[in-house]
């Protein structure tokens, strides 16, 4: 199946985490034999003046949507399957990240979790886009586009970031049940610092309710150099959490799989 692994990030003043991210997202592309595409700020052109404009400058808001008309344009150049994978994401087990997605479309599943200032936990299970794949004669992306731009345009007031992402998906798949893809998952500032840590109990509860293991997570750059649940998301935690992810291909995730079971 010819197949396109397409990315996008700035190109100037890119945290050097990120710079490891997008490497290992290459190195698993050449070892697939999947072409690669990278896309830097003229992923924007792809969404009109207006939904900009709307979005006031989110730019999570805004890449939601040129990805699905890049998407667009990959398969009407001969491409049978696109896979965007977002720029913070770490492919730790290459060797076993497979995305078996292979007709109609595909996203990820998601656990959220964290901890309020009183110590409660709380737990979100949700849809994502951070890896979306669509094949070629798919029934998703078109109505997905027309989707977004459509909620967009009858919104008024400031839209919340992952208005036409999480919260669509989310919602679309209570009715749809559409298959999701389970090895890669999305790290909350506590969970990072865990794993940063080499350890702890946030991370224990995470992959307790993910029930599955691992091959890539999603490091959450639009949480970079903010205090998110008491964790002051800095470049060294997220190169720490990246070198332990590496260094153990994963396993100080996965083996808490029966450690918490």
């Amino acid at each position: 199946m010819k197949t396109v692994v397409y990315q996008s990030y700035r190109t100037e003043n890119v945290p050097g985490w990120i710079t490891r991210c997008l490497k290992t997202v290459r190195d698993w592309t050449d070892r697939n034999g999947f072409d690669y595409a990278f896309v830097d700020d003229r992923m924007f052109d792809y969404v009109p003046d207006w939904f900009r404009e709307k979005a006031a400058g989110n730019i999570l808001l805004i890449s939601d949507l040129a990805r699905l008309e890049l998407a667009r344009e990959f398969l009407g150049k001969g491409y049978e399957r696109t896979i965007w994978v977002d720029a913070d994401i770490v492919v730790f087990d290459p060797d076993r990240f497979d995305i078996e997605v292979s007709e109609e479309y595909g996203f990820c599943r998601e656990v959220w979790v964290q901890k309020t200032r009183w110590g409660r936990r709380i737990i979100s299970k949700r849809v994502n886009n951070a890896v979306t794949v669509f094949v070629s004669g798919n029934s998703m992306l078109d109505f997905y586009i027309h989707a977004c731009k459509s909620t967009v345009a009858n919104r008024s007031g400031e839209l919340r970031p992952v208005l036409i992402g999480t919260e669509f998906l989310t919602s679309l798949h209570e009715d749809l049940k559409f298959p999701l893809i389970e090895s890669v998952g999305l790290f909350s500032p506590p969970v990072t610092k865990d794993i940063a840590a080499g350890g702890g109990a946030m991370l224990d509860v995470y992959i307790k309710v993910f029930g599955r293991p691992l091959r890539a997570g999603n490091l959450c750059a639009s949480m970079r150099n903010k205090k998110i649940y008491g964790v002051h998301m800095t470049d060294a935690i997220y190169d720490r959490a990246i070198d332990n992810l590496l260094e153990t291909r994963g396993n100080i995730i996965n083996d808490r799989l029966t450690d918490v079971s």
